[in-house]
């Protein structure tokens, strides 16, 4: 369950989804989890992660080498621009 912000320097409490933004990550699933009906592959795990109004302006929550990570639009932006 949210509770707060996903931003670690941030210590809003979650009310409700009027601000802010929710981010919807798919994990790896343990191949020990449980499978797709069907199939033998292991279901996707869900997580969801919320930041605050404030947050949201500045920042994105992104998945990197396996961990959801809080971090600077512009460090998006920069890379983006980069490629």
């Amino acid at each position: 369950m949210i509770s707060k912000c996903a931003n670690p320097a941030c210590s809003v409490p979650f009310q409700y989804l009027r601000r802010g933004k929710l981010f919807h990550m798919e994990l790896n699933a343990s191949p020990h989890g449980p499978k797709l009906v069907g199939s033998a592959e292991p279901a996707p795990r869900v997580e969801h992660y919320w930041l605050c109004g404030p947050c949201s302006t500045s920042h994105t929550v992104v998945m990197r080498g396996g961990k959801v990570k809080t971090i600077p639009l512009q460090a998006t932006a920069f890379k983006a621009a980069a490629s």
